[in-house]
């Protein structure tokens, strides 16, 4: 299992390794995947350690984004390395992931992203 934990605000925190290796991605999406059920509709903060990502590791980042996206769940990627960041975002190019390069700008996006939208008049 992944570590995770919920927030006092809600939001499901999975702290990611980045040198996840092949082995490990299935467990990892699997793990994941039951978070989401679980924390249903919650908010998702996924940080991933400062190491150099593996290809698994992007591979889980990029399906976790997808999972989320499809049950319209919002979101939030943290990275704190700008290479990290960059390869995040162009792996899924068109479809928007934005990577955070801190918990607090993470922390905001989500807020915004959570907030219900008023109907216009």
């Amino acid at each position: 299992m992944l570590p995770c934990h919920v927030t006092e605000n809600g939001v499901l925190i999975i702290h990611l390794q980045a040198d996840l290796d092949i082995a490990g991605r299935a467990a990892a999406v699997w793990s994941i995947d039951g978070h989401l059920a679980a924390h249903r509709l919650a908010p998702v903060m996924l940080t991933l350690s400062d190491a150099p990502l593996s290809t698994a590791a992007v591979s889980t980042v990029v399906r976790t984004y997808r999972m989320c996206r499809t049950a319209g769940t919002p979101l939030a990627v943290v990275a704190a390395h700008a290479e990290t960041r960059r390869t995040l975002e162009a792996q899924t190019g068109a479809e928007g992931l934005v990577v955070h390069p801190s918990r607090s700008l993470a922390t905001t996006a989500l807020s915004v992203a959570s907030t219900p939208v008023a109907a216009a008049a």
